[in-house]
Order: structure tokens, then C-alpha cells, then sequence
């Protein structure tokens, strides 16, 4: 996520609502994003599988707080997109064998990043 992306959606925020919440609820969805694809990025990197379950693990509890947030600063397609993402790094979890964990990390990285393209335009109303 680059510096540019969240000062847009600071400036967004301030313009649309000058409620101190509103901020809050932007660095609360920051948090919880830069951790959820932090997990994400761990899981890539991981050395083995049990690894990347526990990763998968960890990435599911940030999502669902990036879906939470999501749905804080009311933006119900992002929490949509980041509440599918979850399902599927649970599923990715709990998967028995290396291809079923694949299919299910793929899916939650793309639900992520349908998300944000959903934020950006949720930070522009």
C-alpha cells in the first residue's frame, strides 16, 4: 500500500466527514489491512506447510477485522470482498492437502485485492 493510497483516503475521510470517529475508522481499517497482507505476504514466503497454515490462520483473524472496519466506515462491497477473503484463508487453513490450500490462498489474495480497489472508491464519496 503505498504512502499516496492512504493520504488519499485520509483526505477523503476529512473532506466527506469531519467527525473525529471518521479518522479512527480509517486507521483502523490501515492497521488491520497492513496486517492481513503482511499474513498474506508470510504465507507466500513460507518454509513449510504447517507454516503457511498457521500464517493462513493469522491472515484469517486480519481480515476479519478488515472486514469489520470495512463495514464501520460503511463501504458494504470492500467488507463483502475482505469477509470472502477470510472464509477462504479459514479454508485455506484447514485444508488437507497443498493443492486445496493453493486454490484458497489464491482466492483470498484476489478477494484482498478486490477490496481495495472497493476502499479507493469508497474513500472517493
Amino acid at each position: 500500500m503505498s504512502s499516496i493510497y492512504w493520504r488519499a483516503i485520509t483526505v477523503a475521510c476529512a473532506v466527506a466527514m469531519a467527525a473525529p470517529a471518521c479518522h479512527a475508522d480509517w486507521n483502523t481499517l490501515r492497521f488491520a489491512l497492513d496486517e492481513a497482507r503482511s499474513r498474506l505476504d508470510r504465507i507466500a514466503k513460507s518454509s513449510d506447510f504447517e507454516e503457511a497454515k498457521d500464517n493462513a490462520r493469522r491472515a484469517k483473524n486480519a481480515l476479519e477485522d478488515a472486514a469489520m472496519a470495512a463495514s464501520d466506515i460503511n463501504c458494504p462491497s470492500a467488507y463483502s470482498e475482505l469477509d470472502n477473503a477470510a472464509t477462504r484463508a479459514r479454508r485455506a487453513r484447514d485444508a488437507p492437502d497443498v493443492d486445496e490450500f493453493s486454490d484458497n490462498y489464491r482466492r483470498a489474495v484476489r478477494g484482498f485485492n478486490d477490496a481495495i480497489g472497493y476502499l479507493r472508491q469508497c474513500s472517493k464519496a
